[in-house]
């Protein structure tokens, strides 16, 4: 039942039984029945009903990362076709919550970053930065480094 059941599928072998050149801006020639199923140039045509859950299995898959959209649009038309595809591909791309969060930010809010001020002075300016979750080492679990901007020197505390 890939596309039988399909309105617009059921539409065009209809077309192609009665031997049209041409049905909606479709050419017809371009189209084939194998099995009662229709194909667009050896691509299977999707039904109306099954675009959001072909794209949901080939966007949402963990080895694909939620790709974008060009990458997304090839995957989809080296197998399958539908009318406007693209447009519906945009669309679930843009409503997807994992891709928004995912990629990587081009406004300018974020190219707006400044460098480090120099200190003058030792110690004046540092980093500090916790390594947890270490085996215990003489009741201790946890390294403090202390960073030293101007003179790049370390210190480390060890904590528990």
């Amino acid at each position: 039942m890939i596309n039988q059941i399909d309105k617009l599928c059921s539409e065009y072998r209809q077309a192609m039984n009665e031997n049209k050149l041409k049905f909606h801006i479709t050419k017809l020639k371009n189209c084939k029945i194998i099995d009662d199923v229709l194909f667009r140039k050896d691509l299977l045509w999707v039904s109306e009903n099954m675009h959001m859950k072909l794209l949901q299995k080939v966007h949402d898959q963990s080895s694909i990362s939620h790709f974008d959209n060009k990458r997304i649009i090839d995957l989809v038309q080296r197998f399958y076709y539908w009318s406007n595809h693209q447009a519906t591909i945009q669309w679930y791309i843009q409503n997807c919550h994992a891709y928004q969060r995912s990629k990587v930010s081009r406004n300018s809010i974020n190219e707006l970053h400044h460098s480090l001020s120099i200190s003058q002075k030792r110690w004046k300016n540092i980093a500090m930065n916790f390594i947890i979750e270490l085996s215990l080492s003489e009741d201790y679990n946890i390294i403090c480094t202390i960073i030293c901007h101007f003179i790049k020197k370390r210190h480390y505390v060890f904590c528990h």
